[in-house]
């Protein structure tokens, strides 16, 4: 709900002095939430609360108010008095009419959603952000994950720098995660120098990238103050909905644990939550492994279960002869080219309906080690690209 607010707001803000425009964008967010959109954008313009039906019928009745009123006028009604007007004559629910002062009211509205040093969202807005994408999620099925990161040595940087410097390398690293973010993504400052991102519909792999991509913009960062130069570094721990907590919470703290695993690792670097039992490190692929012995051209596909320091362990309804060397497709990203990645089959167990496949991974980690994707994987795996792959890059 939150997240749809936003996005009206955003489309009334741009398109305020261009209504057409307003309405093609409004359709394009009924289209893709449905008449709910109605009662929120009531709520924006009047600050009133309509049931879904009651919002859709004024909705229908402002549009035809406001032609009414451009005919007995001769002259172009604006939507924001064609509502205003509607409320206080028609309607008679709008007591205080505000309309005529949209823009200056919701800015009101926003800034007490906003954290005033860093310009992210405070704590009370990020807390219900991420309830309506908890509720989103479950009701489509669908997965987000959480980025936390914490400022390293931050208290140390007060105390030699100064407090100011420490507020100035706040609002360096809120504006790397402002750009780095996309539109539907929600940054916001959890508290002190914990920041955090709520980003829907993203598989935990991908979270890491923009994480990574993150963490390497802030390590790279030259900060100036009062003529002293000096440097910061952040950690940052990832965890994902479902795969590794269902409740709001739970989710909260696997991430919160996992800022505390990089800081325990040495600090300045992105950790994904994992439970401490699995042998293995859980990632969710985008999709099924295709895989091909190279003796063969025959192609199959099976479904990933883990990936460990070793290799690449999945599910195949074919066994496979120990010690064949194959070629797979590993759907890291749904946005991103599968990565090509050569293995030696060392496991083929039998469950019953099918056999558990683990590979060894093969190959030159030349071959890889420009690839985004690549980097993350071995970054998470916590090892250089060149160990993993056994084979020296040179």
């Amino acid at each position: 709900m939150s997240s749809m607010r936003d996005t009206l707001i955003q489309c009334l803000s741009e398109d305020y002095q261009n209504e057409r425009e307003f309405l093609r964008s409004f359709q394009q967010v009924l289209d893709k939430e449905g008449d709910m959109a109605y009662p929120v954008l009531l709520n924006i313009l009047t600050h009133l609360d309509f049931s879904v039906q009651e919002a859709k019928d004024h909705w229908v009745h402002i549009l035809y108010h406001q032609k009414k009123m451009g005919d007995m006028l001769n002259r172009p009604v604006s939507l924001a008095t064609a509502v205003c007007d509607f409320f206080s004559y028609i309607s008679k629910d709008l007591k205080t009419p505000k309309v005529v002062e949209m823009s200056t009211f919701e800015e009101t509205e926003k800034s007490a959603k906003l954290d005033g040093l860093t310009g992210l969202f405070n704590r009370g807005h990020f807390n219900e952000t991420l309830t309506g994408e908890l509720n989103r999620s479950q009701r489509y099925e669908d997965t987000f994950s959480l980025i936390f990161f914490d400022l390293d040595d931050f208290k140390k940087l007060n105390d030699t720098v100064g407090h100011q410097a420490g507020d100035l390398a706040l609002k360096k690293v809120a504006q790397i995660l402002i750009d780095a973010k996309r539109v539907e993504d929600t940054a916001a400052r959890y508290g002190g120098e914990e920041l955090i991102l709520i980003l829907p519909q993203t598989p935990k792999i991908k979270a890491l990238v923009i994480a990574e991509r993150i963490r390497k913009r802030v390590e790279e960062m030259d900060l100036q103050f009062q003529g002293e130069s000096f440097r910061l570094t952040i950690s940052g721990g990832v965890a994902s909905y479902p795969m590794d907590a269902t409740e709001q919470e739970q989710l909260l703290r696997c991430a919160d644990r996992a800022v505390y695993e990089a800081k325990a690792q040495g600090k300045n670097k992105v950790v994904l939550h994992t439970p401490t039992k699995r042998q293995y490190v859980r990632i969710d692929l985008a999709g099924e492994v295709r895989f091909r012995e190279t003796v063969s051209n025959n192609s199959l596909t099976g479904k990933s279960k883990n990936v460990s320091v070793s290799g690449l362990l999945f599910e195949s309804q074919r066994p496979l002869s120990l010690g064949a060397e194959i070629v797979m497709e590993v759907p890291i990203d749904p946005d991103q080219p599968s990565l090509q990645l050569r293995g030696r089959v060392l496991r083929v167990e039998s469950t019953g309906l099918s056999f558990e496949i683990g590979v060894a991974f093969l190959g030159s980690a030349c071959e890889l080690e420009n690839s985004e994707v690549a980097v993350a994987l071995m970054q998470h795996l916590n090892i250089p690209i060149d160990e993993l792959f056994n084979i020296p890059c040179r």
